[in-house]
């Protein structure tokens, strides 16, 4: 249970230190991610902790089974819960990014992730729900073909 957890905690971790990357980039300034994080901290670290929930459970349930095929079904609902957080995080740095998006030819998806900077990361929350939830379904799934 302690490498679960230990993965849970460093997924978390990562889709934060993520955030802060690319907001740090894009603004140039410190203070700017800073200010940004404290307007938006109860959507990220719901949207990093839902994350970093779904890679222990994923860890927990590949650590469990034999089956290649349930395995593939789960890394494939983790890696799209993956890039729809790495998206959500992302959406909240666009209106930084909308002042070179339109250089390399890229103003619509400025101008869409700056308006849909809250909904992108409620789908973002959500997709780790629907993740976390399906990787309970696979573990009870295991569990009770091992009985």
């Amino acid at each position: 249970m302690k490498k679960e957890i230990i993965s849970g905690l460093a997924g978390s971790t990562s889709l934060l230190l993520f955030y802060f990357l690319v907001m740090g980039l894009s603004s140039g300034s410190w203070s700017v991610t800073v200010s940004q994080f404290r307007q938006l901290w109860y959507w990220m670290i719901l949207l990093s902790f839902g994350f970093g929930i779904q890679i222990g459970l994923f860890v927990y349930l590949r650590n469990c089974v034999k089956n290649p095929q349930m395995m593939s079904h789960s890394k494939a609902v983790t890696t799209t819960s993956t890039g729809t957080s790495a998206v959500s995080m992302i959406a909240c740095c666009a209106h930084h990014l909308s002042d070179v998006l339109p250089i390399i030819g890229l103003s619509g998806a400025a101008v869409f992730l700056t308006r849909y900077q809250i909904p992108l990361i409620i789908l973002g929350i959500g997709m780790n729900a629907f993740g976390i939830l399906y990787m309970i379904r696979m573990i009870r799934k295991v569990k009770n073909s091992m009985l």
